[in-house]
């Protein structure tokens, strides 16, 4: 008997129906959690650690991201520098891992057929790292370059500010990212610590297994409970996590100068007692429901001072904290005393009701669950000894918990951090990142709050019968107007989506301003479980509903009335978060594609419960509805775009276009167009990722030592396939990056994409079980959706991808490589380097 106690099944709310899942604790300690979906294409694979960087010695901060870094320079059955990533790129998979404060966790995508050797291959990495000395001294300069990389990063100055609001004493208070510095030269001392790291926190009773896919329960349950009975027990119990928050305070932060600009935010952190109850986690989330019904706001864009309002529970490992982060407008900022005081005011009187029984919201729906992030969740959950799945409570309301609750957010006072885009008023900074702050003290509000507005209404509209409903398709072909019907996931509820042509000069800014009017409508649709999607890109704007029949029309009629097709004046982009290499692979999804085929007509794709005939009734409400606006943007349908073709035959005199400086590193990325946007190109230009990621970072990043960033990745503006050749470096210079690209494709480009028939066999059904069938109704929503936006002309596009790659050969993708390193295909180079 391999358990220890029996397999607790959840209901699985938000998955696919048929979905199963169970969770086990082993006799030696280990967590397993196994989900069953059906419809799951791949399978993904969890390993999580209850240890993350508050539990290393607080003489070597940074230990613990040094120790994630290390488990992928080779395992005890697989000892070679390289072995992992070359593995997971036969399969056309993908891993990658994250160290946070109390967990760190490595995580896997594959085919299932690659599942039981995926488990294999997680399980030794994690649990039997060769830590070897040789390589260590290397990984730290990567954590050194990724830490001067990370000073250009806003996210780690918002960490760094936040840390101002904890106890001095509290290991949060310091940056745990690692450096040189911090990690030191001491090549034998910092083995012995790895090793001494890895021996005390990597064992059964910390680490916890989750695996999702398409296998039966059962088979999954018996294949994580046989991995994980390997697993060395003697980890003992998880450190106890003690109380972080200094006294309330106010920190304003903002970046340091030359960084850009940024918009300015507004963040109210309300401490939660350290150990949650279920009924008090329940209240939380209905809490956080309340803070986004559309009532604050409303109220707060009445006086035009925010444009996004977002509310959560975290962390979600003790001590928990209730989160309430604004982006604020210019004249929001100017105000900020008074939007303080109006968001205080709102907590106060949601946390009464709440105390009182009188919290008038609707219990929160769950949207589906992301197949990808999910399973990542509820591992690190089961590894920081929580339950995957917390339970509903059981019993009644417990009004002693309740009220507890109640009184700690009505009593203690919430924590403030404040991001202003300048560092005029700014006297202090965090010594490690440079961040500069002000700390002040809170002493009550100074601001009277703003009058409380009721947010838009979501109108009842009755419904129309459909005696003979037709065959799901293309039910209105006019000159003006392309009306499907049907077609899309068996859904309960009903879904209508319009698209129509507009500017391309000014998309940006136009889709901005749309979501900003929107925010308290959207906000007040998902409180009736209604779900409003907008979007915009170089074929044009779209809206996308679903939800309760009855409502949808009246929601989308007020979306719809927000949309303005003259907001184009361009306005400073904030600077975004990430690593320059993150942000320069992010410019192949924003570049529009090189070509566009307009059409000036309005497309709308209705089904779920609303029969052919309230689909056509609903599409001529909405249309007639709205003369002043959509008429004008069929005027000024997209016209195609001209592509920038690249000098014949020389990749290196391909154009490039630099970046604004945001940092001290030097980045560099090679962009590569398809011929054209159809599922061949695509299946193509994935096939040639996989064959030339791991090879591309082995040659740049461990055997050149040019940069810690090194990778080819696939991605898709508006639908049409590129590839990005990315690396970024702390020292070489440009021109060396782009003679290091091209070199690697002039010698191993079409050498690594010639596969004989076996191998591309395997990578080709490989691709297959990342491309078929839906595995959600969201994902079948979404792609149906955008498929018809591109006029490919079906409801179940991935039938013909699965036929164009079916038909693919080793001869096309050999074909497609040469293309690229004869500069026959398309593309141009992106590059960043430092100001001077």
């Amino acid at each position: 008997m391999t358990a220890a106690s029996e397999a607790i099944h959840h209901p699985p709310w938000g998955l696919p129906a048929g979905s199963r899942l169970a969770e086990r604790r082993l006799v030696n300690g280990a967590r397993i959690l196994a989900i069953e979906v059906p419809t799951a294409r791949q399978v993904r694979l969890v390993a999580a650690a209850g240890v993350g960087y508050l539990d290393e010695p607080a003489t070597l901060p940074g230990l613990a991201h040094l120790l994630e870094h290390t488990l992928f320079l080779g395992s005890a059955c697989h000892p070679h520098l390289g072995d992992f990533a070359a593995w997971i790129g036969d399969q056309g998979g993908r891993y990658n891992a994250h160290t946070d404060e109390t967990v760190t966790d490595v995580h896997l995508t594959l085919p299932p057929v690659a599942a039981a050797a995926g488990l294999e291959r997680l399980l030794d990495i994690v649990v039997r790292p060769q830590l070897a000395r040789d390589r260590i001294a290397r990984e730290v300069e990567v954590i050194e370059a990724e830490f001067q990389a990370r000073l250009a990063d806003p996210a780690l100055h918002r960490q760094a500010a936040l840390s101002r609001l904890y106890l001095p004493s509290h290991p949060a208070r310091h940056c745990h990212h690692g450096h040189r510095q911090s990690l030191g030269a001491d090549i034998d001392r910092l083995h012995a610590a790895l090793s001494g790291f890895h021996d005390t926190h990597y064992r059964a009773e910390r680490l916890s297994l989750v695996m999702l896919g398409p296998q039966p329960l059962e088979r999954q349950l018996d294949q994580l409970a046989v991995a994980a009975a390997s697993i060395p027990a003697g980890g003992g119990h998880l450190p106890k996590r003690t109380w972080r928050w200094a006294p309330p305070a106010r920190v304003q932060w903002c970046l340091a100068d030359g960084h850009g600009p940024t918009t300015p935010t507004l963040e109210l952190l309300w401490p939660l007692p350290v150990m949650l109850t279920a009924m008090q986690r329940q209240a939380c989330e209905h809490l956080v429901h309340a803070l986004c019904d559309g009532e604050l706001a409303a109220t707060l864009q009445c006086h035009e001072a925010i444009t996004d309002l977002t509310a959560s529970l975290v962390p979600d490992a003790d001590p928990a904290a209730l989160l309430l982060s604004l982006e604020l407008t210019p004249a929001g900022h100017q105000r900020v005393e008074t939007v303080l005081a109006t968001c205080q005011a709102r907590m106060q009187c949601l946390a009464t009701h709440l105390a009182t029984d009188r919290l008038s919201v609707a219990p929160p729906s769950t949207p589906d669950h992301d197949l990808d992030d999910w399973p990542k969740a509820l591992a690190r959950r089961l590894a920081a000894g929580q339950s995957a799945v917390p339970r509903s409570p059981t019993e009644g309301p417990n009004a002693e918990d309740v009220n507890e609750l109640a009184s700690w957010l009505t009593t203690e006072p919430c924590r403030v951090l404040e991001q202003s885009p300048v560092s005029t008023a700014m006297n202090d900074i965090v010594a490690e990142t440079r961040t500069p702050f002000r700390h002040c003290h809170l002493n009550g509000v100074s601001a009277r709050a703003w009058p409380c507005r009721a947010p838009p209404s979501i109108e009842y509209r009755g419904l129309l019968s459909d005696s003979s409903p037709p065959i799901p398709g293309l039910i209105e072909d006019s000159d003006t107007l392309a009306l499907w019907w049907g077609g899309g996931p068996p859904l309960a509820d009903a879904f209508l989506g319009l698209a129509w042509p507009a500017p391309v000069a000014g998309q940006p800014t136009r889709l901005t301003r749309w979501k900003q009017r929107t925010l308290a409508l959207r906000q007040a649709a998902a409180a009736h479980g209604l779900v409003l999607t907008l979007g915009s890109d170089g074929r044009g704007d779209w809206l996308l509903g679903r939800g309760e029949a009855s409502r949808l029309e009246s929601c989308l009629a007020q979306a719809l009335a927000a949309w303005h097709p003259h907001d184009v004046a361009e306005t400073a982009a904030p600077t975004p978060d990430g690593l320059l290499a993150q942000r320069l692979l992010a410019r192949l999804e924003s570049q529009p594609p090189p070509v566009h085929t307009g059409d000036r007509r309005l497309l709308v794709w209705a089904g779920g419960s609303l029969s052919a005939a309230e689909a056509r009734t609903r599409c001529r409400r909405l249309i007639d509805s709205l003369p002043s606006t959509l008429p004008e943007a069929q005027a000024a349908a997209p016209s195609p775009l001209p592509h920038a073709l690249p000098a014949a035959g020389d990749i290196t005199d391909w154009p490039i276009q630099w970046l604004t400086p945001q940092g001290d590193d030097q980045a560099l990325m090679l962009q590569v167009d398809a011929p054209d946007d159809s599922a061949a190109s695509s299946a193509l230009f994935q096939l040639l990722a996989q064959c030339h990621d791991a090879a591309f970072q082995q040659g740049l990043r461990q055997r050149q030592g040019l940069g810690y960033a090194a990778a080819v990745r696939y991605r898709e503006a508006d639908g049409w396939p590129r590839l990005g050749y990315v690396v970024q470096s702390p020292h070489a210079d440009v021109a060396t990056l782009r003679q290091a690209v091209c070199d690697f494709l002039a010698s191993q480009g079409v050498a690594l994409a010639q596969l004989d028939n076996t191998t591309f066999s395997h990578r080709r059904a490989s691709l297959a079980a990342a491309w078929g069938a839906p595995e959600t109704n969201t994902e079948a929503l979404s792609g149906t959706w955008q498929a018809l936006r591109r006029q490919k002309g079906q409801l179940a596009p991935w039938e013909s991808q699965r036929e164009a790659l079916a038909a693919l050969t080793p001869d096309q993708l050999r074909d497609l490589a040469n293309a690229l390193v004869t500069g026959a295909l398309p593309g141009q180079w992106w590059a960043h380097a430092p100001s001077l």
